[in-house]
């Protein structure tokens, strides 16, 4: 229940709201991602004033992130029932308790990370007059075969100058085995799910998608995740997997265009085929993609 308050929610205030339904938020996640809002915050410390007062009017609530390896332990916020309903209307039914629960800490690091990923995602396509439509939290997307069910880390469809892409991402921290003889969690197991229901789409289907494995470890298990992936593959001439490491791709100032992604054969490529865009033709390697998936 929302606490009494005087604070008026503003436009920007709507977007932070709508932010965190996407995903939680670190007052510095928040602080970059706020460049692709109608008005962008001047610093960090006016994110943590804002969300300060939203917190206040019971809207938000923050949570520690129990992360070591970042020294102090950070807040991230999350939206409260109150602050679902103000954005999806009052009537709203509401999502599952998890929703509104804080992150287990043993999903801290994978959390933390994909976060960093999609918000610098975000942040270039908006730099490239692009949009990221129908975006779907993590596990809140089933892809299911005859033996697999899959949930992604997120999807989403990027609108780039008019033409639509499909993604969907799985965030490697390395606490899945790459492969594995018998059936349980892995990689491997993933890429036969998402190489199964890609075979039983046709080339032009408009539910066509690419897998981004984004991985926080070394070159190697990227080498490693890519080979996998070349091996389980049963049609090779379609792009259904890339690979990057996070840190490399943080450090991306055109994500979507650039070659900062590995194939299953080791060939550098990027997230979107040739395009034309303002500043003229971007190079780039094809793939086959399409329309909505995931609205």
């Amino acid at each position: 229940m929302a606490k009494e308050s005087t604070t008026i929610i503003t436009g920007r205030d709507n977007e932070i709201l709508e932010s965190l339904d996407r995903f939680p938020l670190t007052p510095a996640q928040l602080y970059k991602l706020s460049e692709t809002f109608a008005m962008p915050f001047g610093d960090v410390h006016a994110v943590r004033r804002r969300l300060r007062k939203l917190a206040n009017a019971g809207l938000v609530k923050a949570f520690p992130y129990a992360v070591a390896s970042f020294g102090s332990s950070p807040a991230y916020y999350q939206l409260t029932r109150a602050g679902y309903r103000l954005i999806h209307g009052p009537d709203a039914e509401l999502p599952k308790r998890r929703y509104f629960d804080p992150i287990g800490q043993a999903r801290h690091p994978h959390t933390w990370s994909l976060v960093d990923f999609l918000v610098h995602l975000f942040v270039i396509t908006h730099r490239m007059d692009g949009v990221v439509r129908h975006f779907a939290r993590e596990n809140s997307v089933t892809i299911k075969t005859s033996t697999i069910t899959l949930r992604p880390d997120a999807g989403f469809q990027i609108d780039l100058n008019g033409q639509a892409f499909n993604f969907v991402v799985e965030l490697d921290n390395g606490s899945e085995r790459v492969r594995s003889r018998i059936d349980v969690e892995s990689i491997e197991r993933k890429i036969r799910g998402y190489d199964a229901h890609s075979a039983t789409l046709p080339a032009y289907d408009a539910r066509r998608y690419v897998v981004l494995f984004v991985t926080t470890k070394s070159a190697d298990r990227l080498k490693h995740l890519m080979a996998a992936a070349d091996s389980i593959m049963q049609n090779k001439q379609r792009t259904l997997f890339l690979g990057g490491n996070l840190s490399e791709l943080l450090n991306q100032d055109a994500l979507l265009t650039d070659c900062c992604f590995l194939t299953p054969q080791f060939l550098r490529t990027s997230m979107i085929p040739k395009v034309k865009v303002n500043r003229g033709e971007i190079r780039s390697t094809k793939f086959l993609t399409a329309l909505p998936a995931f609205c």
